[in-house]
């Protein structure tokens, strides 16, 4: 199983360049360690929702899959208040986890099955 590093996602975010441009400005890195993760083992994700060449929803899981070079499911859907046009080498990558406890509980009890 590949293993990212906080440096690889850095690094993989402002070099490539991807087919739909970022809604928000920032992503977790322990939330992107646990999807990466959870593709690798077959887990099944929603899909990727975009409007106007944009992500709506889906930035981490997007990240993911493009790290291990395949392709999410896209659908359309919703909007972004963001009015900002933001590109992916103005993202930054926290080491903060946005899921709380019971969040991750709910999710490893959905997809890890160690």
């Amino acid at each position: 199983m590949k293993q990212i590093t906080y440096d690889q996602v850095v690094k993989f975010i402002q070099e490539t360049e991807f087919e739909y441009n970022p809604g928000q400005i920032e992503v977790s890195f322990p939330i992107l360690e646990r999807i990466h993760k959870r593709l690798q083992n077959g887990n099944n994700f929603s899909a990727i929702k975009t409007s106007n060449g944009r992500i709506v929803d889906g930035h981490h899981r997007y990240i993911c899959h493009k790290l291990l070079e395949s392709n999410p499911e896209i659908t359309p859907g919703g909007t972004n208040a963001t009015q900002v046009e933001l590109l992916w080498n103005h993202v930054n990558v926290s080491l903060v986890d946005y899921d709380d406890e019971d969040s991750r509980r709910l999710f490893a009890e959905r997809y890890d099955k160690d």
